[in-house]
């Protein structure tokens, strides 16, 4: 039994009305020996869904119709009642929400950005129960999780195409169970996401060459910061750390992040990306790359895939193409810089899909590995997702952004930050958000017992993709280090020493515990 004594209600949102959803509840139901069908409809009789249920080869496959007297921008198919001990959720580098989690508290998360892969798994002592969906399409979803008295509620939400709502939406999913392992349930859709997705293992991947093979350790130094007077690290301050680097651990298989290279910091004056002026300049810049090189580094250095400051010279001409949502809104970068609730904007976010974006960046980057020789290009934000009522679709355009930078450069590796299934076949490298999972980062509450960082993603993708931890990853001064050095050991993430200012040290002993774990595979090659 996976689900006991809960009642299906479906949930359907207008997008002139996110906060009063139309509730349907079953109003017929009728059964067969082929499967069963279920009519909802709300009180008023405006707003009718039919639910077929018939069994399959890949388990009880789910069909929904929603007819409304309104637009519709989500519907939400809501069920209690799960019997599980725990929650897999394939998000935010992989997390588990286990029994304790408090009666009446709900997560929401959304599909791909933080979850990462269109399915949850109940699990118990003897197996589970996992939903999800088939859809290779670049469709946004939403998963909500709530604890019930003795058991999990779990919704399952289906977002309509912002340029193409209507007034009625199908949606389609499956629900199977399992005995055993958790990872059987992961098996089938990832047999089904290969295929669905093209996918190959990394090492066949066409834009990883062949030195990142060898790379076990990702060393991020940090160069200016808007915030502060000081260079953290000039570009001759930045060769004395390889140096030193080099008596602890082997340049070749070191990976030298280069963040805040660039203008004021990093996203300032984006997309220029020209090399500070206070770390040295161009000229010292290129001493710095060669240097590495000659010591056996190979050199990364941080961009953005989509940011474009509102002071940008050609701010102007992009902002037709910034991204516009479902509700009209022009999105951009922001942070509560006043504790008013209220995100001031950064910077705008230029549609990835857009050919005038693939132009300039190709453009800029190129002309970055044109002067200065490195080897591999971050692209941060590339696991943002946006439903927009303008421009080309925004998943699908990321993916094509990021193989026209790698058609154009195919020697260069270009890496992302997050991975999730739309991004998957085109980043052979990613960052993690392990830490996410279990402390306050991103928006999710504080540190509980009930919520830990689980290897689903890791297990899911680590055939694909080359993950490394994220760039605010804390340096082991940090009281946080311990609590986030276990979550990326849990998910198997290869190690990273992040030197935010020059007085930070190398050589300590949680650094050589990091190195020792280095010269382990990761548990996605210890299969």
């Amino acid at each position: 039994m996976m689900c006991r004594g809960a009642q299906m209600t479906l949930l359907v949102r207008s997008p002139l009305a996110v906060s009063e959803p139309e509730v349907l509840s079953p109003v017929e139901i009728a059964s067969d020996q082929e499967g069963g069908r279920v009519e909802f409809a709300d009180v008023s009789r405006e707003h009718r869904a039919r639910l077929t249920i018939a069994p399959g080869e890949n388990g009880l496959q789910f069909q929904l119709h929603v007819q409304s007297s309104h637009p519709v921008w989500l519907v939400e198919w809501r069920l209690g009642g799960w019997q599980c001990d725990e929650v897999i959720v394939p998000a935010l580098g992989g997390q588990v929400l286990t029994a304790q989690m408090p009666v009446d508290t709900t997560l929401s998360y959304k599909y791909p950005f933080w979850w990462s892969a269109q399915f949850v798994i109940g699990r118990s002592a003897r197996g589970g129960f996992c939903i999800r969906s088939e859809d290779a399409n670049p469709d946004l979803k939403l998963l909500r999780v709530k604890r019930e008295t003795g058991a999990f509620e779990l919704t399952f939400g289906f977002e309509a195409d912002a340029q193409q709502i209507s007034n009625e939406i199908r949606a389609e999913w499956l629900v199977d169970g399992f005995e055993g392992d958790w990872r059987l349930a992961v098996d089938r859709h990832r047999s089904w996401m290969e295929k669905a997705f093209g996918l190959a293992p990394v090492t066949n991947h066409p834009h990883f060459p062949d030195w990142a093979n060898d790379i076990k350790f990702v060393l991020e130094i940090w160069g200016v910061r808007k915030d502060k007077p000081q260079p953290l690290h000039t570009f001759p301050e930045t060769i004395e750390r390889l140096k030193q680097w080099a008596k602890l651990y082997d340049p070749k298989r070191t990976l030298v992040y280069l963040a805040g290279f660039a203008e004021n910091g990093i996203d300032s004056h984006a997309p220029d990306y020209n090399p500070s002026s206070a770390l040295g300049g161009d000229e010292k810049f290129k001493e710095l790359i060669e240097a590495a090189h000659a010591m056996g580094y190979r050199v990364m250095i941080h961009t953005n895939v989509l940011a474009m400051t509102f002071t940008h010279r050609l701010y102007p001409k992009f902002k037709e193409h910034q991204v516009v949502d479902v509700f009209g809104r022009p999105q951009c970068w922001g942070l509560d810089m006043d504790g008013d609730w209220l995100a001031e904007p950064y910077f705008a976010y230029i549609n990835p899909g857009a050919k005038e974006w693939g132009e300039l960046m190709t453009g800029v980057l190129g002309g970055l590995i044109d002067r200065f020789k490195v080897d591999a290009v971050f692209l941060d934000q590339t696991l943002l997702a946006f439903n927009v009522s303008r421009g080309p679709n925004f998943l699908a355009g990321m993916r094509s952004h990021i193989q026209r930078l790698q058609k154009a450069f195919p020697l260069i590796l270009f890496a992302g930050e997050g991975q999730h299934e739309q991004t998957l076949s085109a980043l052979p490298m990613a960052q993690i958000h392990g830490i996410d999972s279990i402390t306050e980062v991103h928006g999710m509450e504080g540190v509980t017992p009930w919520r830990r960082a689980h290897p689903v993603s890791t297990y899911l993708f680590g055939k694909y993709t080359r993950f490394t931890p994220h760039l605010l990853t804390k340096h082991p001064s940090h009281p946080l280090f311990k609590l986030q050095e276990a979550a990326y050991a849990e998910l198997g993430v290869m190690p990273a020493l992040v030197l935010y200012h020059s007085s930070q040290a190398m050589d300590t002993p949680e650094v050589r515990q990091m190195i020792a774990r280095a010269s382990f595979p990761s548990p996605e090659r210890r299969g």
